[in-house]
């Protein structure tokens, strides 16, 4: 049997009798859930020291957002299942033993979907990351959930394919992951969202079946389960494998780019393209107001012209075309082109941030700001009407004023209804900030409803907006805890996510 962890802190101080009792009868249940856990899975396949538990029960939702993280729980244990039966067995020990179950990727979800909040196991599916058959005919790859993007690439690569899912975290970021959340990339207006390119799945359900279903589209045969996946934050299962549609690699890729004289003026441009259903596999366009120094994390900064970013791929006479006809419709609204070597900076350097986060991720994991450093930085990505995003976003910014909060960036991106806003701000503790950009953010994803919208397009809910899912669903959200409870009647399945438990 493992040794007993010294450093787990079971006896409050002062305590006695039945405290004692309580407390002893808890180490051992840990550590009979460490003992089953090794036997099924051996030595290396499970880990219990601190550090692991500790890194493995936090995501990118840190401590610098408007949001209050207190419920960060360091789970029991850490397993590194390497078969869709080893996690079924896994499943079936958590039932048996009233232990949640949270499954992580990359570690890069934004909204807390994948944080521990209760002493239970961890999943970490990067030993599950085999690309088990590609079907060049078919364009139809199945990936197993733990595979980052990537890598999955490179796999696809020597066949003329490619995935189509190209987020900031494509160098981290897990099929499993993205799936879960249904997140959005830079190549989202050719591609669509991953989701929409999941073709069939393999889960591992709360009661220890496996699902499997078939990787064709149109079905007609009842009801989509892949939306119980799609965006589920493994809430209704755990995604083991996806077959995904795989695109072939484009003949041509051209990219330009086109300043204007103001934010109304691009966006008529943008609204000009998709008048004639023109829809660039990049889109990107973006404003950033001045900001002072103090409120940032590179000091003052000048406000910058609005940028739209645009690619094009495909067949080269039709990459020239779209190229063509898009230079025409941002020339006559203003837009004058950019430098190409500017254009290819943006480009290139889209993933550095992640790769500093993924640099950085150890030293700050659970590291809360000093009470003197009251910065907090957070955004919204809403999707709305297009014809309602002018609107809202001076809505939004003046929103912004209205708390103290400073604009870092506003634009769209993929879509004319997309609508995305970076902001920060300074206060003289960190809690005062972080109430500050929490009313801030509340206000404007509110507002969002009032406006027919969406408050979410790219990165789920998780934790940090599962307070307004009822406003989101309405009575929908009682559907989906239908579904949650009959599914996963004890709550195994990362509990405390999206509202649902």
């Amino acid at each position: 049997m493992p040794t007993r962890n010294p450093t787990l802190q079971l006896l409050p101080p002062g305590c006695s009798g039945g405290c004692y009792a309580a407390a002893t009868m808890a180490e051992e249940m840990h550590d009979g859930l460490i003992a089953r856990l090794t036997r099924l899975l051996g030595d290396s396949g499970v880990a219990f020291d601190e550090a692991t538990r500790d890194a493995a029960g936090w995501d990118a939702l840190g401590s610098q957002r408007g949001f209050d993280d207190g419920s960060h729980v360091r789970p029991m244990a850490v397993v590194y299942p390497c078969t869709p039966d080893d996690v079924v067995a896994i499943v079936r020990v958590a039932n048996e033993t009233g232990s949640s179950v949270v499954t992580r990727g990359g570690g890069t979800g934004l909204m807390g979907a994948a944080r521990s909040t209760r002493r239970g196991i961890v999943i970490d599916t990067k030993r599950m990351a085999r690309v088990r058959e590609i079907d060049v005919t078919s364009r139809i790859a199945w990936v197993e959930a733990g595979a980052v993007l990537e890598q999955v690439d490179d796999a696809l690569r020597p066949h003329g394919l490619m995935i189509g899912h190209d987020p900031w975290t494509y160098g981290i970021a897990t099929i499993g992951g993205t799936i879960s959340t249904n997140g959005l990339g830079f190549l989202g207006g050719k591609y669509g969202s991953m989701g929409q390119q999941v073709l069939g799945f393999e889960a591992v359900m709360a009661d220890g079946s496996i699902v499997h279903t078939r990787p064709v589209r149109p079905k007609s045969a009842g009801a989509d389960l892949s939306s119980l996946i799609v965006g589920g934050e493994g809430q209704f299962g755990i995604i083991t494998a996806a077959a995904l549609r795989v695109f072939p690699l484009p003949e041509s890729r051209q990219r330009v780019g086109y300043r204007f004289a103001n934010f109304e003026r691009g966006f008529a441009a943008i609204l000009a393209l998709h008048a004639l259903g023109i829809a660039p596999a990049l889109l990107d366009y973006g404003e950033r107001p001045a900001v002072p120094d103090g409120v940032g994390w590179r000091g003052a900064r000048d406000a910058a012209p609005p940028t739209l970013f645009l690619g094009f791929d495909g067949l080269s006479e039709e990459v020239r075309a779209l190229v063509s006809r898009a230079s025409d419709i941002c020339k006559r609204h203003g837009g004058s082109r950019i430098d190409d070597a500017a254009v290819e900076e943006f480009w290139d350097s889209r993933h550095v941030v992640a790769d500093n986060f993924a640099k950085g991720r150890a030293a700050r994991a659970g590291v809360t700001p000093a009470s003197g450093e009251g910065r907090c930085f957070d955004y919204i990505h809403v999707s709305l009407p297009p014809s309602r995003v002018l609107q809202y976003r001076q809505q939004a910014c003046a929103v912004a004023v209205l708390h103290d909060v400073h604009v870092l960036e506003a634009g769209v991106w993929v879509s004319p209804g997309l609508f995305s806003l970076a902001m920060a701000n300074v206060a003289p503790t960190h809690e005062e900030a972080r109430v500050r950009m929490s009313a801030m953010v509340d206000e404007c994803l509110r507002a969002a409803h009032a406006a027919g919208g969406s408050m979410e397009y790219c990165h789920g809910v998780g934790m940090r907006l599962a307070h307004l899912m009822r406003e989101e669903h309405g009575a929908g959200l009682d559907v989906l805890r239908h579904l949650k409870r009959g599914l996963d009647p004890s709550g195994v399945l990362n509990p405390d996510k999206l509202s649902l438990t």
